[in-house]
């Protein structure tokens, strides 16, 4: 069964968007990450640059207890 995922951050660098992902699975956490700076010909200019990280509606709360707690801005995402 597909479960709901909902937007928890928009990160400016893409590698920062990864690590924090990474960190999130070290959690346990499952998540994703969307945004045109991850592909063929990546933008880096404004909010084209930004990365979505997205996590399971469920996981939430514990995504953005871990990302506050890195320094990644979790206030409206969306």
């Amino acid at each position: 069964m597909d479960e709901h995922y909902t937007c928890v951050a928009r990160i400016g660098d893409v590698n920062a968007a990864r690590l924090a992902a990474a960190r999130l699975d070290s959690e346990g956490i499952a998540s994703r990450l969307h945004g045109e700076a991850l592909g063929p010909f990546p933008v880096t200019i404004g909010r084209l640059a930004e990365t979505q990280l997205w996590v399971t509606a469920r996981q939430r709360d514990s995504a953005v207890a871990v990302l506050t707690e890195l320094g990644i801005d979790c206030e409206n995402p969306e």
